[in-house]
């Protein structure tokens, strides 16, 4: 018996650590955006081509992982003294790609249009999401900053603390961000989450959805 319990305990162990699609992002209630902005404010609102987020999600356990992109449709960056203050992301939910599904091209098409279907995102009613800047602490580190600001997906908002490096220059300000998650079912995102009934254990996904900020706009 003791032997079995050890098993269950290292299995379960393993699971867990399968599942971590980055490191887990503080998440609370939506905070209140303060604008800052007056006649010396440097606004920058040119969101570049290359500027997406990566996501990650799998199966429970770590199993049949997936990844791929998501692009941004605009941005409202400002900047003050040199420091970034404010912060607007809308994210194209339609441009979201999957990047290896070694199935082939007609079962990443119907990934694709799965996950943007109403069991997941629900483009046709929620097009977008958005992400807006709360509040920044400069660090030391790895990482210059800690970012909190509110994400919208599904029309639902809570706010998010995750670490990132954040350069500003005259012309540019970049984010890139460490690898980070969330729990999809603080959105509304349930489809298949471990405990659903009549659901083989298979097809279950975890609740955890990774995602890592590349960003660069300009004015």
């Amino acid at each position: 018996m003791k032997k079995v319990i050890i098993v269950i305990i290292a299995v379960g162990t393993l699971l867990t650590s399968c599942n971590n699609n980055g490191k887990k992002a503080e998440t609370k209630n939506a905070e209140k955006v303060e604008l800052v902005k007056n006649n010396k404010t440097q606004i920058y609102q040119t969101v570049k081509s290359t500027s997406n987020l990566d996501w990650r999600a799998s199966h429970l356990g770590g199993m049949q992982k997936r990844f791929g992109k998501i692009y941004l449709k605009e941005a409202d960056f400002l900047v003050n003294n040199g420091e970034l203050t404010n912060a607007t992301v809308t994210i194209n939910m339609a441009s979201l790609t999957v990047e290896n599904f070694p199935e082939g091209a007609e079962e990443i098409k119907k990934l694709t249009g799965h996950l943007q279907s109403a069991d997941f995102f629900n483009i046709e009613k929620y097009p977008t999401s958005k992400f807006e800047l709360t509040g920044l602490q400069n660090t030391t580190g790895q990482y210059n900053a800690k970012l909190t600001g509110n994400l919208t997906i599904l029309n639902v908002t809570k706010s998010i603390t995750f670490n990132a490096n954040v350069n500003v220059s005259e012309n540019e300000v970049s984010i890139s961000s460490e690898d980070f998650s969330v729990n999809r079912t603080d959105w509304g995102l349930s489809y298949n989450t471990e405990g659903t009934a009549g659901v083989p254990v298979d097809y279950l996904i975890a609740s955890d959805i990774g995602f890592t900020i590349n960003t660069t706009v300009t004015k």
